[in-house]
């Protein structure tokens, strides 16, 4: 079964290459072949992606940052795309549980601080 989905690059990369398991490129709807591209910070990409029995299918991302230090990225569709089956490059990351935890003790002392001000008027 296909599944369409959407590339979303936010980044500017060199040699952009998507693959499929199989390591074959895939091209997109506009026949651009996903191969050792430049891409801008707002490049979209369409393309189809066979899925197995499961309806499962995993996509490889490898690229360039603009200090030529290479990545690499495994989508495993349809599980890492966002509505609307869109993926992003560079992945989207979570928030770590000790930024989350250094913000609320953030948030807490300013709720003090504020409430110390209005005590105080």
């Amino acid at each position: 079964m296909p599944c369409e989905l959407i590339i979303n690059v936010t980044e500017v990369f060199t040699d952009f290459t998507v693959e499929d398991d199989q390591k074959k490129p895939y091209t997109d709807k506009k026949k651009v072949v996903l191969k050792n591209l430049t891409t801008t910070a707002s490049s979209l990409f369409e393309i189809t992606v066979e899925l197995d029995e499961k309806n499962q299918a995993v996509i490889y991302v490898e690229a360039k940052n603009a200090k030529s230090v290479t990545s690499s990225s495994t989508y495993n569709i349809p599980d890492e795309c966002a509505p609307g089956g869109n993926i992003y490059v560079p992945k989207i990351s979570a928030a770590m549980q000790s930024d989350l935890n250094h913000l609320d003790a953030r948030v807490k002392a300013l709720e003090q601080q504020i409430a110390g001000n209005k005590r105080g008027k």
